[in-house]
């Protein structure tokens, strides 16, 4: 590590920390390798950039000698602070100008070195430091949500969408956008959660149009340099359940209706995944929507599914149910028996994970057909694994009406018998 300076070393060394720890996991000399997949799988759900074991390996073990991609640096940051690398890069210089100012550096190399091991030491103080510095600045990087919103007439800030199909991908999305009434250096249009599906558009222009390749109920976001401004629902829907495949550059493979196996089964056999590139001995995963204005109270139903995974040389196949309600959503894993401490599910607020409570009877026969129940009665949920209870609780924050069931599977998956129905 040579090539890197002090103080993006230690900028780095604590990203990385802070994201372990978002994930779950523990001190990276006990990680296995599915702790080092699932962490790919994580930092591509929460920041939409998917890096490769090669790099993540690289990185967490501490085999580079020159600071990885900016987009790598990015993803880390926006996780732990929801700033980018560049954006957290300037906070901590300037912390670094504030001490100097205020106890000026000997010139001597030793000084120099403890003065950095004792911000190593502080460094989640430091941000404290930071955070009250900045506040006398431009208020640019700290508080900047607040700033703009104050700033700018929120009412004369517009922002719509329109599909240019009906139940069917991909679609065409066409925004319409007002942001004459905001001072900010760039604005940009975000389809959802993933910032790889970010485009820069121009203040004295009106309109964007996007392309949606899954259906799905996304959040879509006006962005004023670093702060959301606005936030609007786009529902892309369907007629049917729509499958699709994903590997390495393969994205968004919908898999056709015909392809699907026989007897109203939802899913393919593997010789449809290998014709249509997907290499079956290598890990993949196939997703299934079903999106549209289901007229249910998420908050009261009840859903249930028969569900099973093909034998594809992956050692802990798992599989994932989403529901998404207009505000909340469930996600409720199911693992192969033997992998459960990798099992990780959220349900609205509440969130739980394998690596530190019981999750073992989530595990199954994962190879053999199995039925799952979720009742929802007034937020309190009910899981059942074929016919038998095996966790419940409670949650607080509304679902509001569903709008999107689904299924992940970490290899090939398929479904049938699937219903939700109001209670």
């Amino acid at each position: 590590m040579s090539d890197i300076n002090a103080l993006d070393e230690e900028l780095l060394e604590t990203l990385k920390k802070e994201v372990a720890q978002k994930a779950g996991l523990g001190r990276v000399e006990n990680w296995t390798q599915k702790d080092y997949e699932f962490l790919i799988f994580f930092i591509e759900e929460k920041s939409g950039v998917k890096i490769s074991l090669t790099t993540i390996k690289r990185i967490w073990r501490n085999e580079y000698n020159r600071l990885p991609h900016i987009a790598t640096l990015d993803a880390l940051s926006q996780i732990a602070h929801n700033k980018d690398w560049l954006s957290l890069k300037l906070e901590s210089t300037r912390l670094v100008d504030e001490k100097n100012s205020v106890h000026p550096a000997k010139n001597n190399h030793n000084d120099s070195s403890q003065f950095i091991g004792k911000l190593k030491q502080n460094f989640t103080y430091a941000w404290i430091i930071a955070g009250v510095a900045l506040i006398l600045s431009v208020g640019f990087f700290a508080f900047k949500d607040r700033l703009l919103k104050k700033q700018a007439n929120l009412s004369a800030i517009q922002f719509s969408a329109k599909t240019s199909v009906n139940n069917s991908v991909p679609n065409t999305v066409v925004f319409t956008y007002n942001v004459d009434s905001v001072d900010a250096r760039k604005f940009y249009i975000q389809q959802s959660w993933d910032r790889r599906r970010r485009v820069e558009v121009d203040k004295s222009n009106h309109q964007l149009t996007d392309i949606y390749y899954l259906p799905g109920y996304y959040m879509a976001k006006l962005i004023a340099d670093d702060s959301t401004i606005r936030e609007i629902p786009v529902h892309i829907k369907t007629n049917d359940w729509v499958v699709a495949a994903h590997q390495n550059t393969i994205e968004n493979k919908i898999l056709p209706t015909q392809e699907w196996l026989p007897g109203g089964i939802v899913g393919v056999g593997k010789e449809v995944l290998i014709n249509n590139k997907i290499e079956v001995t290598e890990p993949f995963m196939l997703t299934f929507h079903n999106s549209r204005d289901f007229e249910i109270d998420g908050n009261n139903f009840e859903f249930s599914s028969d569900i099973k995974m093909d034998s594809t040389g992956i050692v802990c196949p798992a599989a994932a149910l989403l529901i998404k309600g207009k505000h909340e959503y469930m996600y409720i894993n199911l693992g192969a028996k033997g992998c459960e401490s990798e099992i990780k599910m959220s349900i609205a607020e509440r969130k739980f994970d394998g690596k530190n409570m019981d999750l073992t009877t989530f595990g199954t026969q994962i190879y053999t057909w199995q039925n799952v129940r979720v009742t929802n009665k007034n937020q309190a949920i009910s899981i059942e694994l074929n016919g038998k209870e095996i966790f419940k609780t409670t949650y607080t924050k509304p679902l509001g009406e569903l709008k999107e069931v689904g299924f992940i599977f970490k290899g090939n998956g398929i479904i049938k018998q699937t219903k939700v129905d109001k209670l």
